[in-house]
């Protein structure tokens, strides 16, 4: 309904009038009733008509109300004597509208929330300040900022000018700010002859420092100091304008590796900024420009301009002359330091001298080793420092080390599960290499694992090192194709050794990450090239899969999927061809078939021998996820083969490998426990419409939150918490709490007489970060835990397949449509829990209202030993029936049985009270070739996926609008979506994209405050208090700020000396009297414990390196620190969640190898590890690891005031108590230190 406002103030603002009828429609009863809509306000909308004259508006307006009841009652109490609205003091005159009223913003007023008209008039008045602000600029130059040498520390900085934009015939830019997307560009070119301008795009928390000052000359110049390369773009000056804003504002600019011309060989180096002024009285405006966009404002500083030439081809030459003389390891630690940005061309040569007279004294591997870590002391060397004096004085530190090093390669505990592999970062503009570290392996990496420094890992990345994310106004086709495409069919080239393109796996596609290899020769196979080895993988006609690039890939990609190798099979104990049940496409064993219980134990023994803790756990898995030859998919354990077994499925196969007498079964994933149970945000919006109230989903929180709060109360509650949420599993944390408790030791807050009151710092520290962690996940991340509840991998019943094989129906046990069976059991224990009864089952990603359906759990299954029944003994999986129309699975998102994993809610506050059909989840068919596909279409495809990967801003989208809509995911939009989603999910396989230009648009422009980012840099006008459940549970949670101290960081300060009797903590006091028993001795010796240093010295280093290599941002101020290290979580605030989930995964992986290194080399600690079956450590043995353990942990304590002495100290606590349980034959069964 439309009501028509007149006598309005000229000058008040739009918002102003709009705050004058809110106060009204929003406190009125007659207009708000708290109880409706879930609470929310009415929104409605103000329309000032224009004015003439420059005032907001001439006196007139609308007022539009979506409800007509509430506009009608409105009118009523607007006429009534004495009721008024005022503006300015003013009363407004009120009539009927004879405008007729638009539907589409009706519409949208009924599905949005009201938004504080405060905040938005904020916003105005802000951008108007800043357009009203102009920088206009002689020159923009490119350079490095650097230290004379022989000046002294206190000098003022040079700035070496690489590359200069300067115009005679106009002005050289303009330096603007972009308020929404919290930026600088700098726009440059003629405004008159010139239909192409280039920008120089500076975001926000990409400076580091910046400053202004001014030439002898006079001339004012701004300097700014980036943590990365900036951005470069190029649009049309004049665009032409359809009147759709939706078409109008996208792609329309283009994203540039750099300017051209000379620019591009100096844009990977030197990319520091130094922008001369067209007016002195421009520095006035860059100090406001400054303060509105929140940086610091710049300080006077003398920054002279000088012409180095240092990355002039010349000194390139040079430098790579020198590089390419040495063995490929130095080679690449000196080309990754060049690339870095924290050396220039003479920096690299003035290494010359001292790195060829280190290779001759010390060899080149600790040489390589050196440079690998020396990068971390150039990122933190003191101001004036030069490179070569970094050099030394890292080398002194190092030196005096390097005959007690424990790298030794006849004595790795390394598994063949990971392999030590190089990596290149490569960006828009730049070529970074890391490592070499600990990747997961696969199945070419191990058949060429002593030719694994020709593999290289790399990925392709934003230049802070984030994923991809395009905004809607940039099109980044052409600098995916023209930069990334160059390297991808061309090659990368490093240090004189040329990398290609070999392949990449799922997980790698996703991420954006792919295998390169360096050609070599083969003493058996001869040149081995990525040809080779793609063709020696199988036969690719299969299914004509050669024909689709995309599943082409996909079929390749198996092959460099991460697994563990485990039992070795021979033709005759396999067999393929086995018929699926159901039909197409909802085939109920998609994905899955089976193997004999002997099959299953001797992979099992395979898997204990590389991870020999697992040895300790009582139950084995009943299902693992596989590759095999050309197969993929889950195998489960099927009671009624016999013998070594193993059957696949027609679903299963997905190309031929011919003339194989014997194959390795590879482990993706071994399913030994459930996994963890938790709400995430997707679910909780569809549990909500699906008749949840937010009050149970707010009682979960309440629930969790109680959990982590209360886990310090008890040693025993705060193993519980690190085992639920997967923490401390590298440093064995859990295992040694648990030690710590039998030997009597606990917190005294819930136990005030234990013998042992818990007194280490450290270990205080690490359940601060848990509890930390753990709570901005619930807030962030909405990941509830849910106590009644499991995630769980699907399989399919095979009681039908019985019956078919001639089974008597009446003899065998099959689920019916509508169940399932699940039981539950922990690893280490031997009690299994049937669930039973109403559950829902649902899968990620959650997005349509019908991924969530209820079915019955039968619970126990007839003990009759007459009848048949495949499921009976399987634990940690969810059997879903093989009968009805349609696989269940297929149901829950599109799901299938090759790996997916649903989860089980038993609690019935969670249980939905509606009913919702699933969504069909039929795939969209791609288009073939006429031809075979070749690598280059492997490579196309894998652009257009950088390009078109939308699944995040597809689910993202998804919440937005069902958070903004009163139809929550009912909205047709978000059904819409919800379809979108499936394709996106299924683009890696069929190669079918998500155009884009098809997808609704956010409501509102506002986002909901669940939305807020987990640091504080926000603005408050770009968030609305959002009133469904996801913004209840978000405002539910406070997540404190943690500040380790300086002495947590790799090159920070150490905190004052200890300075008390060594071993006389509660920990120490507690283990005395066992390792009195066992050594004879409670107290080490100072040369014992001295003799720990070297040890300790190596793996600061390395600890250092660590959370270096995997710290969320290249700035040298956010580093990881030692707790997150221990702890297995990244704190620090990332934008980008799954970017920051894989960044934590793989310091997990590094830090594993390091710890494994300390614990178990001869040179470490000597720890033997967990013998096999029937086998046992000598006592002798035994009590040597102790011995260097209870030292290690002594010299920890007596320094953990140092950076990784703390967590140096846990490593040397572990392996006490491992050995203590194996000299004294401990039968409790208590989780071994390697966890699980």
């Amino acid at each position: 309904m439309n009501i028509q406002l007149e006598d309005i103030p000229c000058r008040a603002t739009k918002w102003e009038v709009k705050e004058a009828f809110s106060g009204i429609l929003h406190n009125h009863p007659d207009f708000y009733d708290p109880r409706a809509n879930g609470g929310r306000p009415i929104n409605f909308e103000i329309t000032l008509e224009r004015s003439h004259n420059g005032l907001p508006s001439n006196g007139k307006g609308t007022l539009t109300l979506p409800d007509s009841t509430i506009g009608h009652k409105f009118f009523r109490w607007a006429m009534q004597r004495g009721n008024r609205v005022e503006v300015h003091g003013r009363k407004l005159w009120i009539s009927r509208s004879k405008e007729r009223i638009k539907l589409g913003l009706v519409e949208a007023l009924n599905k949005t929330p009201y938004v504080d008209p405060k905040e938005e008039a904020e916003r105005e008045e802000k951008l108007a300040r800043i357009h009203s602000l102009r920088v206009i600029l002689e020159a923009v130059q490119f350079g490095i900022y650097f230290h004379r040498p022989g000046d002294p520390s206190t000098a003022h900085r040079y700035f070496s000018k690489e590359f200069e934009v300067r115009r005679d015939d106009t002005i050289s830019g303009e330096l603007l700010y972009d308020y929404d997307h919290k930026l600088l560009r700098i726009e440059m070119g003629n405004a008159v002859t010139e239909e192409l301008v280039e920008h120089v795009v500076i975001d926000l928390p990409n400076i580091k420092k910046s400053a202004y000052g001014s030439e002898s000359k006079g001339n004012y110049y701004v300097c700014f100091e980036l943590w990365q390369p900036p951005r470069f773009e190029r649009q049309p000056r004049h665009r032409a304008y359809t009147g759709d804003n939706r078409k109008d504002n996208r792609h329309f600019r283009e994203r540039l590796p750099h300017l051209g011309g000379d620019h591009e060989s100096i844009t990977p180096f030197a990319f520091q900024i130094r922008l001369l002024l067209n007016d002195p009285q421009a520095r006035y405006a860059v100090k406001s420009l400054c303060e509105e966009a929140g940086i610091r404002t710049p300080s006077k500083v003398n920054i002279n301009s000088v012409s180095c030439g240092y990355f002039s081809p010349e000194k390139f030459q040079i430098a790579h002359q020198w590089i390419n003389s040495y063995d490929w390891p130095i080679r690449f630690q000196l080309e990754a330091l060049l690339r870095s940005g924290f050396a220039h061309t003479d920096d690299i040569l003035g290494l010359c001298e001292p790195v060829s007279t280190l290779i001759r004294t010390d060899g080149t591997d600790f040489v390589a080793d050196f440079l690998r870590r020396f990068m971390d002391k150039l990122r933190s060397k003191s101001n004036g420092e030069t490179v070569e004096q970094c050099f030394r004085k890292a080398l002194g530190d190092e030196r005096r080390d390097v005959h007690a090093s424990i790298v030794d390669p006849d004595d790795s505990p390394r598994t063949r599960g990971s392999v030590q592999c190089a990596h290149a970062i490569i960006t828009p503009t730049r070529v970074l290499l890391e490592g070499p570290y600990d990747t997961q392996s696969n199945r070419v990496i191990r058949k060429y694992y002593a030719y694994r420094d020709y593999f290289l890992r790399v990925e392709f990345r934003e230049e802070n090192r984030m994923s991809f994310r395009w905004p809607i106004e940039v099109n980044g086709r052409s600098l995916i194709q023209q930069r990334f495409g160059k390297f991808l069919k061309q090659g990368l080239e490093i240090a004189g050794r040329t990398f290609r393109f070999l392949g990449y796996s799922t997980s790698g596609l996703r991420e954006h990450t792919v295998w390169f290899m360096a050609d070599f020769n083969h003493p058996e196979e001869g040149p081995v090239t990525p040809e080779k080895i793609r063709n020696d993988l199988g036969d690719f006609t299969f299914k004509k899969s050669i024909r689709q690039p995309s599943k082409y890939a996909a079929r390749i990609a198996q092959a460099f999927s991460g697994t563990d190798p485990s039992y070795k099979i021979t033709i005759g104990q396999w067999e393929e061809g086995v018929p699926d049940l159901g039909t197409d496409p909802y085939e109920f064993t998609d994905g899955q078939g089976t193997i004999s219980v002997e099959l299953r134990d001797r992979i099992w023994d395979v898997l204990c021998e590389a991870s020999p803790d697992k040895r300790k756990l009582i139950l084995k898995p009943s299902a693992f996820q596989i590759r095999f030859l050309g197969c993929k998919g889950i195998v489960v354990v099927d009671e009624q083969l016999e013998g070594i077994k193993l059957r696949l499925r027609d679903s299963m196969k997905k190309f031929h490998v011919e003339h194989m007498r014997e194959a390795e079964i590879e482990i993706a994933k071994a399913f030994i426990k459930p996994g963890p149970a938790r709400l995430c945000r997707p679910l909780i919006a569809v549990l909500e419409d699906r008749g949840i109230h937010k009050q149970h989903l707010l009682a979960l929180q309440e629930k969790a939150k109680k959990k982590v709060v209360e886990a310090r109360d008890t040693i025993e509650q705060t193993a519980g918490l690190l085992r639920d949420h997967d923490l401390g599993n590298v440093y064995g944390i859990r295992y040694i709490l648990e030690h710590l408790r039998k030997a009597g030791v606990d917190t005294g807050k819930k136990k005030p007489r234990a013998r042992h009151i818990m007194d280490n710092e450290f270990i205080a520290r690490l359940i601060d970060y848990a509890q930390t962690h753990i709570l901005s996940e619930i807030k962030h991340d909405a990941r509830i835990p849910i106590e009644e509840a499991h995630q769980l991998v699907g399989c399919a019943d095979e009681g039908p397949a019985y019956i078919a094989a001639g089974h008597d129906p009446e003899k065998v046990i099959c689920l019916k449509e509508g169940e399932i069976f699940a039981c539950v059991q922990q690893p280490d224990s031997d009690e299994p829990i049937y669930i039973q009864g109403l559950v829902s089952i649902s899968r990620s990603p959650h997005i349509h209202p019908g991924d969530v359906q209820r079915v019955r759990a039968i619970g126990k299954p007839p003990d009759d030993p007459d009848k048949v029944c495949f499921f009976r003994n399987l634990r940690n999986v969810v059997v879903m029936p093989s009968v009805g129309d349609r696989s269940l699975a297929s149901m829950l998102a599109g799901g299938d049985v090759d790996g997916d994993e649903f989860l089980v809610i038993k609690d019935m506050t969670l249980l939905p009270t509606t009913l919702v059909e699933p969504a069909s989840y039929v795939g969209v068919k791609p288009e073939p070739l006429d031809r075979d596909s070749t690598v280059d279409d492997i490579c196309d495809f894998f652009m257009e996926y950088m390009q078109s990967d939308v699944v995040g801003l597809v689910a993202d989208l998804h919440l937005v609008i069902a958070d903004q809509s009163k139809y929550g995911t009912f909205d047709e939009d978000c059904m819409r979506l919800a379809q979108l989603c499936s394709q996106a999910v299924d683009y890696p396989k069929n190669g079918v994209p998500v155009n884009v230009e098809n997808m609704p648009r956010k409501l509102i422009r506002a986002k909901p405050d669940w939305k807020k980012p987990e640091d504080t840099d926000y603005r408050p006008a770009d968030y609305y208090e959002s009133t469904r459940a996801l913004g209840e549970l978000f405002r539910n949670i406070v997540v404190k700020r943690i500040d380790p101290p300086s002495s947590s960081f790799p090159n920070g300060t150490p905190l004052t000396p200890i300075n008390e009797p060594p071993l006389s903590d509660a920990i120490s006091t507690a283990l005395k009297p066992a390792i009195l028993r066992q050594l004879r001795r409670s107290h080490n010796s100072d040369a014992d414990v001295a003799a720990q240093e070297p040890l300790f010295r190596h793996y600061a280093r390395e600890l250092g390196y660590i959370c270096l290599t995997h710290a969320p941002s290249e700035n040298t101020d956010v580093r990881l620190c030692e707790e997150e290290v221990a702890l297995g979580a990244i704190l620090a605030k990332c934008s980008q969640r799954r970017w920051k989930k894989d960044r934590t995964h793989r310091m997990r992986e590094h830090a594993a190898q390091l710890v494994r290194d300390v614990k178990h080399r001869r040179r470490g600690l000597g720890a033997p590890l967990r013998e096999k079956d029937g086998e046992k450590a000598e006592e002798e043995e035994l009590r040597a690891a102790l011995g260097k353990g209870w030292a290690a942990w002594d010299f920890g304590m007596r320094n953990r005031n140092q950076f990784g002495a703390k967590s140096f100290a846990l490593i040397g606590l572990g392996v006490v108590c491992e050995m203590l349980e194996k000299l004294e034959q401990d039968g409790s069964g208590a989780v071994a230190a390697g966890e699980w």
